[in-house]
């Protein structure tokens, strides 16, 4: 019987064997803490109760205005509007805000001999201010002040045969109008926050403005033949100066993304 000694001593074994443990550990270990450090931020990003309407990570928040988007799309008119609103934070409880807004339509119908065609375009720029007071956890208001400019175009063009049979003749009028504002409004507002960084915004305005109104219109005749051209058959034109108040009491709900 032969005993067969270990030339490596014991406590070197056991040394070994733990650092070897400890080696193997300590990835893990690391990736653990890695995993804890990172998921920290996130689920108190996440969790509700850390939400703060007055974000002060986030300088802006830009919006969509869903019911001038969605709502008008369906126009049987094919009118295509958007409206866009950008705020910055100045303050944590104040905002400057500018916004955007416009709209391109057309309709064509003919029957027969008759053609009526519309055209109309909108485009809008609107500057203000913002305070904000909050409400309650997930509601906050705000009351401010809006420069606005804007420009609405419309023609519209008819087209009919003469009314005396007798005469080989289209008759059409086009007509057109320009109105350019220029508005001062008070306004008011509530925003409720969906989550972190989605916001529900809508609010009431009361615009006192001035502008002018060019109209124009022409008579014209062509005869019912092919290539023809119009001929201008008579031309009127004036031009309003325009002023008013307008109340406003629903613009619609921003969907807005703050960052």
């Amino acid at each position: 019987m032969f005993l067969i000694s270990n030339p490596i001593p014991e406590f070197l074994l056991t040394s070994n064997f733990k650092t070897m443990k400890i080696g193997m550990m300590l990835p893990k270990i690391l990736l653990l803490l890695f995993l804890i450090m990172n998921f920290t931020p996130v689920s108190a990003q996440n969790d509700p109760s850390t939400w703060s309407l007055l974000d002060s990570t986030s300088r802006y928040a830009l919006g969509l205005n869903t019911y001038f988007a969605m709502d008008q799309l369906m126009d049987q008119n094919q009118r295509y509007p958007l409206e866009l609103m950008l705020r910055k934070k100045i303050h944590e409880q104040n905002r400057i805000r500018l916004r955007v807004f416009g709209s391109i339509g057309r309709s064509k119908k003919i029957e027969g001999d008759f053609t009526n065609i519309d055209r109309t375009g909108t485009l809008g720029l609107a500057i203000g201010y913002e305070w904000i007071k909050p409400l309650a956890k997930r509601w906050e208001g705000y009351y401010g002040m809006e420069l606005e400019g804007s420009k609405i175009d419309s023609r519209s063009f008819f087209e009919q045969p003469d009314t005396d049979p007798e005469e080989e003749y289209f008759e059409s009028r086009d007509e057109y109008d320009r109105e350019i504002r220029l508005s001062l409004s008070p306004l008011a507002g509530l925003r409720f926050r969906l989550s972190a960084r989605l916001l529900l915004s809508t609010e009431f305005r009361l615009s006192g403005y001035v502008g002018e109104q060019l109209f124009t219109e022409k008579i014209s005749i062509r005869p019912k033949v092919e290539g023809s051209q119009n001929q201008i058959q008579s031309s009127e034109g004036y031009t309003l100066k325009i002023n008013g108040l307008r109340f406003q009491p629903y613009t619609g709900v921003f969907l807005n993304y703050r960052f």
